[in-house]
């Protein structure tokens, strides 16, 4: 009997785990996936503001943080199959706990949120699904990196909320840095493929460069004092 529960449980393990493995998908598998499936419904449960910025063709918006996803979701028919993605999965993995709880049998996950689909160099569109290009290409970004003997690019989104807190910031430090180094600042909603190419997979993303070269980089919100020993090469 002690042998036959160890046995019972060493199956059930494995089986919760292929199931695990088998419903969080890689980017690449999630496109296959979709393309697949003939009643396919990709939810993205992020802000308005970041759908806006771009998102995968054909998402339909229902974000996790509004008093009224579980009134909207409750409402989709749980007989087709939905494919569930937010900036990085951690939204999406309780939205999709959510869903399958309430009786959703195919729900699939995107590993790694749009950020790792945007890495994977996979097609991001408007609202009117209409794929985004560049703004920025990466002959423009070295033109930036040496436009002056101290460069610090900032990469951000406008839907960003540690983002938008240092804007006004990173204003005033451009001013009075002005002659003395560079701030600029890059949206990475419109331009994916670079900062794809520049390993970018979290904002706020700062980058520093010293007469062309790139010195370091930082990750997170950072205060007044930290941008100013940034700067100074302190």
């Amino acid at each position: 009997m002690k042998y036959a529960l160890i046995i019972f449980l060493t199956i059930f393990g494995i089986s919760c785990q292929s199931q695990s493995n088998n419903v969080v998908l890689s980017p690449k598998e999630f496109q296959k996936k979709i393309a697949a499936v003939s009643d396919a419904v990709i939810i993205d449960v992020r802000t308005p503001e970041e759908f806006k910025g771009g998102s995968i063709s054909k998402a339909v918006n229902i974000d996790f943080n509004d008093n009224y996803f579980e009134i909207h979701t409750k409402q989709l028919d749980i007989a087709k199959t939905y494919f569930v993605y937010c900036l990085s999965g951690g939204r999406s993995s309780s939205a999709a706990a959510f869903m399958r709880k309430n009786g959703f049998k195919n729900v699939y996950e995107l590993d790694g949120g749009i950020m790792a689909w945007r890495n994977a160099d996979l097609p991001i569109v408007n609202e009117s699904n209409v794929e985004l290009s560049d703004k920025i290409t990466e002959d423009n970004y070295k033109q930036i990196t040496e436009s002056a003997a101290v460069v610090l690019i900032d990469f951000y989104a406008p839907w960003c909320g540690p983002c938008k807190k240092m804007q006004p910031l990173l204003d005033k430090l451009s001013k009075e840095y002005e002659g003395k180094a560079s701030i600029v600042r890059i949206n990475i909603d419109e331009n994916k493929k670079l900062t794809r190419s520049l390993g970018i997979d979290e904002i706020p993303y700062f980058k520093l460069y010293r007469n062309g070269k790139e010195i370091g980089n930082f990750i997170g919100q950072m205060d007044r004092d930290s941008f100013i020993r940034i700067l100074d090469g302190k």
